[in-house]
């Protein structure tokens, strides 16, 4: 384990990565961090923190460290512009003198230098003639050596966990090359890792571990972006969130442990981002994915795919935004703010998305509606009603001439076999029976929530004119749909409203979903719907298949 800390730090970039993680192993030892790094002018400090000097008898110091990357030469240490050198003198000369609060003027300073490399032996008497100018400050290096065996100390403690543990952290990373490895070795860390939190007894020991498992994460992840597969990372991550959501709800006072899913979260924004700008070279190009496709089944296919990475990122991004935004804490609503605005940068991307790859608006099978929830619920909170009657729109005018000219539906047992046949088969098309639909309900539910009479209409008669046998069904959770929902496809669970038939009115048919919302929705008894954590359900329902629960959109209904 040693060696793979050691590959890990040594391949963190200075930005958000190797500061990030030096931000731990300070909170790690009881620091209070008053800055951290941030673009602009900061005078050499990238983290200032208060707290004990483990190497000087816990001694309360100031802690001005810069960090670096790689090794210091003598390149990196006068010879560029963010160069050691001057950082160390914007320190001594501006920092300490300017930008130290006044309750910490009496405490002695620590100067510290994190990178995740080693001073080159030909560097090593400028460091020492650097540090003899100075005899009031203590100058440290903290290198590659020192933090992975903090590290190991603080975040991760090997010796604490199993054999079988450490060998599952090394087999997941080294299948993180094949771009079909299915995650079965980290899925069993998860599990093994699940009957750790729930031996520990005290809330000190379980948040304790959980910090330790937000650092194996971190491992994980870290090398599969190495492999140049970030889907892997964002499954994981997903698989992370899920165990962790269902193992603080399972305890009497899951309070405490909210801010550690915060973090959660939040670190799987990071990869988000990394994910998104990476799709964004094929997002924005005409018919960009399917030229990764050897038909258009499987062009469909894969533009529901990063849909619904995509969009999941974006109302995650909304969750962070409304939670953080009603803290009342400013620096809070600041970030906040942040959030709100990346997931309407991500709604654009997503939109644009949709336009260059117009095969969306034909849906191949039934859980196709769980991507397409995702869109349409991110539009709704995002009060985009134009965008939404547009989708909705071109979705009721595709389906249309789908079935018109090629007996096309959306297939309800989700059978990718069958998909594929019929779009070679002819003969099959024309006498196949499509059984049922829940899409359609489901959309057909939308024109209710957007109160948009024409459009309601226009479904009515696709579902009576064209689809007459069809049978329109909603699938709907049950209470004991919780107990299975993080675990695996929760459709066994739960019962199916069919039969279903539309009014000639809107009003009726409104009136009609707002009396079902209002005394059969028991997925509002879930506690991560009652505690606002709400986006928890939609990870699990996309993650394992489940179909979007209804109480998304009816919630909507005025």
């Amino acid at each position: 384990m040693r060696l793979l800390l050691t590959e890990y730090i040594s391949s963190l970039k200075e930005d958000q990565e190797l500061d990030k993680l030096v931000q731990d192993l300070l909170k790690a030892d009881g620091f209070e961090i008053f800055t951290t790094p941030e673009r602009g002018r900061q005078y050499g400090v990238d983290i200032y923190a208060v707290g004990p000097d483990k190497e000087d008898d816990n001694i309360k110091k100031v802690h001005l460290i810069t960090v670096k990357q790689g090794d210091i030469d003598r390149r990196t240490w006068n010879n560029e512009v963010s160069s050691l050198r001057p950082s160390l003198d914007d320190i001594t000369t501006v920092f300490i003198r300017n930008n130290l609060s006044f309750e910490h003027r009496n405490l002695p300073i620590k100067i510290v230098v994190a990178f995740n490399g080693r001073l080159k032996q030909g560097l090593q008497q400028d460091w020492r003639a650097y540090g003899e100018r100075f005899p009031d400050y203590n100058l440290t290096l903290w290198n590659i050596d020192w933090l992975v065996n903090a590290a190991n100390k603080k975040l991760f403690n090997e010796e604490a966990f199993s054999g079988e543990v450490r060998s599952l952290i090394h087999r997941s990373i080294i299948y993180f090359r094949d771009p079909d490895y299915d995650l079965r070795d980290f899925s069993r860390l998860l599990l093994l890792l699940r009957e750790e939190f729930r031996i520990k007894k005290s809330a000190r020991h379980k948040i304790k571990l959980i910090k330790q498992l937000h650092f194996i994460l971190a491992i994980v992840v870290k090398y599969a972006e190495l492999e140049n597969n970030l889907k892997h990372a964002l499954e994981c991550s997903e698989k992370y969130i899920l165990m962790l959501w269902q193992e603080i709800d399972a305890l009497d006072d899951s309070r405490p442990y909210f801010g550690e899913l915060f973090s959660a979260l939040m670190n799987r924004t990071e990869v988000q981002l990394r994910y998104i700008k990476k799709l964004g070279r094929v997002a924005y190009v005409q018919d960009g994915f399917g030229r990764f496709a050897g038909d258009s089944v499987a062009y469909t296919y894969k533009v529901y795919e990063q849909l619904g990475i995509l969009t999941l990122a974006g109302l995650e991004f909304l969750q962070l935004s409304e939670a953080l935004s009603s803290s009342g804490d400013p620096h809070l609503n600041e970030v906040g703010s942040a959030y709100h605005a990346q997931s309407l940068d991500v709604l654009s991307m997503v939109l644009r998305c949709i336009e260059n790859n117009s095969i969306f608006y034909s849906p191949r099978e039934d859980s196709h509606l769980i991507e397409i929830n995702l869109i349409l619920i991110l539009l709704k909170k995002l009060n985009r009603q134009d965008d939404l009657r547009t989708i909705l729109q071109e979705l009721h005018d595709q389906l249309a001439e789908g079935v018109i000219l090629s007996n096309i539906f959306p297939v309800f047992d989700n059978n990718k076999r069958t998909v594929a046949e019929l779009e070679v088969d002819y003969q099959k098309r024309l006498s196949y029976d499509y059984q049922s639909s829940n899409l359609l309900a489901c959309l057909c539910e939308w024109t209710a929530v957007l109160g948009d009479e024409g459009l309601y209409r226009q479904y009515k008669l696709l579902k009576e004119k064209l689809l007459p046998s069809i049978d329109l069904i909603l699938w709907c959770p049950l209470l004991e749909t919780k107990e299975s929902m993080f675990d695996c496809n929760a459709m066994d669970t739960g019962y199916s409203l069919s039969n279903i038939t539309l009014p000639d009115s809107l009003t009726e048919f409104q009136s009609l979903t707002k009396t079902e919302f209002d005394e059969n929705t028991f997925e509002n008894e879930f506690s991560f719907m009652k505690s606002g954590f709400w986006v928890i359900g939609l990870i699990a329902n996309r993650h394992f298949r489940t179909y979007t629960f209804p109480a998304y959109w009816r919630q909507f209904l005025s």
